[in-house]
Formats: C-alpha cells, sequence, structure tokens
C-alpha cells in the first residue's frame, strides 16, 4: 500500500496588498512558479498553493505592498 504524501502547512504566507500595489508586475515576472496572478478584482494576488515561499516577489516590490504573513494554520512540530 502506497502511502499518501502529506502537505507540508507553511509557516507563513506572501500577500499582496492591493491598496499598496502600483501594478507594476515586478513580483509576477519574478516569481518562478506561476503564483502571482490578477485576481477578479483586477488586483494581483499571489496563489497560495502554488507559492513556494521562496521571498523573490517580496523582495522584488519597489513600494513594499507584499507582506510576509504568519499562517494561521501552522502548528509548530512536537
Amino acid at each position: 500500500m502506497a502511502q499518501e504524501k502529506k502537505k507540508k502547512t507553511p509557516k507563513f504566507n506572501f500577500v499582496i496588498d492591493p491598496d499598496n500595489c502600483m501594478s507594476c508586475a515586478a513580483c509576477e515576472v519574478e516569481c518562478r512558479f506561476g503564483a502571482v496572478y490578477i485576481d477578479e478584482n483586477v488586483n494581483y494576488a499571489i496563489s497560495l498553493e502554488k507559492c513556494n515561499r521562496c521571498g523573490r516577489c517580496y523582495r522584488a516590490c519597489p513600494v513594499d505592498a507584499i507582506s510576509k504573513n504568519p499562517n494561521p494554520d501552522y502548528q509548530e512540530a512536537s
């Protein structure tokens, strides 16, 4: 019987603040995983499923519109 791979819960998530974002696309260009996209409100957003938390988008943003937020679902391994 094959064991199912348990998806690891990330410690944090990157989130784009649409009020601070100037839509320059630097984050989208920098993302190697296709995680940055334009949402239904025509704002840039980050797919939590595709994001690997490398921080490239975070460092690329010239106006600090991307924040690193703790994941409420994360629990330390005991």
